[in-house]
């Protein structure tokens, strides 16, 4: 790994144990020593609340926009400057936007190691104290195994449990060591790692039972990314019951409620963890700028992408034109709408529109954009226990189509028959509905071995979309056999790869 990235990310954790967006870049040019950082419950509460802040800025990186807009849901407005590579396949190493993803993981990587080497010399003065740092403890675990979790899905090929041994995993890092130059481990020998941390926090984070607060991770945060860590490594059964035991603590919100889950930031009954923004610490907040804007020189809204209409067309019930999920209006808005001097009516993703509590001063509706972001929802675990039931090695069809219209019917939609093959394009399709602009499509994808088809734009004036060449635009498809497909897997950074020859590229 970059040792400029390292030092970098060390000297923030031990220079100022309290970080927030406003102060990342105001550390006095010393650093406090460990001796003397870490000498009680207090200190370390302070190192604490610097991982809550990375966590919150983590969990709704632009990056998970990058990996949406690489995939296959959303077209790319004429006017639009970001992420043209990215977009249409011809990206390479060394310009790429989703950089930010590797060094911003291995960031929280790093905070927690620095936690968990330090956290032992913390000597409690109680048992209150001594549960206080059980649980920083484990929300470090929990740190470490999410970050290294969103990696694995994005820079390992697919889990297969007979190659795994041989395939190509990350570089784990598990102290703070800045001259460490790490060659990357097996995929799985990854998964044992992640698996290992999230037992470790299951260990600590015990007493963290305090559900209704879901500004901070907790015991049942830790076990919602296990789920999610099962699906992935192909642990079926295991992941069906984790699925189940959270399904039953936290309902699915009603379908009256989810334009205030989602615009308002409403922490609804199915929201496991979301991290808190204020008007103040609102890094994190701002995934909806790719997807909505608003033009003052055309006086209209605009954005960067806009949905396709495949995705649109996804809501309507079968054999007709009707739309009963309410999903639909929540996350779309048709409008007028503009990119740069062209103009259209269609439709807007408006599933970040902005949370009016968090704006300040003279922003308004038309110039700020920030909702809290909300990456783990009992919403995620209903897909997959459906997914698991239906891949598990004795399938589970009516257990799989039980899970998906228990989601669908609580949207609103109907309730669906569906068997094999059409019953696993069903939960696919489940997928994109409910989890569309978050960030999870590339990587769905990637799990089921599909390729990326990007077809059938919304009918607007054709000079909104870019549309110079259909082929890698509008038109985009990518099969598994295509050459670029390989991208689908992202490469580590350049600066990476020549700062520490032991580290061996994807492509």
């Amino acid at each position: 790994m970059n040792k400029y990235i390292f030092k970098t990310i060390l000297s923030a954790a031990l220079a100022f144990p309290v970080l927030t967006s406003c102060e990342l870049d105001q550390y006095p040019a010393g650093t406090i020593p460990a001796e003397e950082a870490w000498q009680s419950t207090d200190d370390a509460n302070n190192f604490y609340i610097g991982l809550l802040s990375y966590l919150r800025s983590y969990a709704g990186t632009s990056n998970n926009a990058v990996a949406e807009i690489q995939a296959d849901l959303f077209n790319q407005g004429n006017s639009s400057v970001s992420l043209n590579q990215e977009y249409d396949w011809t990206f390479v190493s060394t310009q790429f936007g989703g950089d930010g993803m590797w060094s911003g993981s291995y960031g929280l990587i790093m905070t927690a190691n620095n936690i968990l080497d330090n956290i032992g010399q913390v000597v409690p003065a109680n048992e209150d104290e001594a549960a206080t740092l059980r649980g920083i403890k484990g929300t470090a675990y929990f740190a470490r195994a999410y970050a290294y979790s969103k990696l694995v899905t994005r820079y390992c090929k697919e889990y297969n449990a007979a190659t795994a041994d041989e395939t190509l995993g990350l570089p784990l890092v598990l102290k703070v060591d800045v001259n460490e130059k790490p060659s990357r481990a097996s995929l799985q020998a990854t998964y044992d790692q992640i698996i290992e941390d999230l037992d470790s926090a299951d260990v600590n984070m015990a007493g963290l039972t305090n559900f209704s607060d879901v500004t901070a991770p907790n015991a049942n945060t830790a076990k919602a990314l296990r789920a999610r860590v099962y699906l992935n490594c192909k642990k079926y059964d295991e992941a069906v019951s984790i699925a189940d035991e959270l399904i039953a603590q936290y309902p699915l919100t009603n379908k009256g409620n989810l334009g205030d889950m989602w615009w308002n930031d409403a922490a609804t009954s199915e929201i496991i963890y979301m991290p808190l923004l204020t008007t103040d610490e609102r890094a994190g907040g701002t995934m909806g700028t790719y997807y909505f804007g608003y033009s003052a020189q055309m006086e209209m809204y605009t954005a960067n992408y806009f949905p396709t209409q495949a995705l649109l067309d996804l809501y309507k019930e079968e054999g007709s034109n009707r739309i009963r999920d309410a999903r639909f209006d929540t996350f779309f808005q048709q409008t007028e709408l503009c990119s740069g001097q062209y103009t259209g009516t269609g439709y807007i993703f408006y599933k970040f529109p902005g949370n009016a509590e968090l704006r300040k001063g003279t922003e308004n509706d038309q110039n700020a954009w920030y909702n809290m972001p909300k990456p783990f929802r009992s919403a995620e675990l209903y897909l997959i226990a459906a997914e698991a039931s239906y891949l598990k090695a004795t399938p589970d069809e009516a257990a799989a189509l039980g899970y998906l219209n228990a989601l669908r019917t609580k949207r609103g939609a109907s309730e669906l028959t569906r068997s094999g093959d059409l019953l696993f394009k069903e939960i696919k399709n489940e997928w994109a509905r409910e989890f569309c602009g978050e960030g999870f499509r590339l990587d769905c994808l990637k799990r089921w071995g599909d390729a990326i088809v990007r077809t059938n734009p919304q009918n607007m004036n054709g000079d909104v979309l870019r549309n110079e060449d259909p082929s890698i635009t509008t038109e985009l498809n990518i099969t598994p056999e295509d050459a670029r497909y390989k991208k689908i897997v992202w490469e580590i950074p350049s600066s990476d790869l020549q700062s520490n020859k032991n580290l061996k590229p994807n492509w």
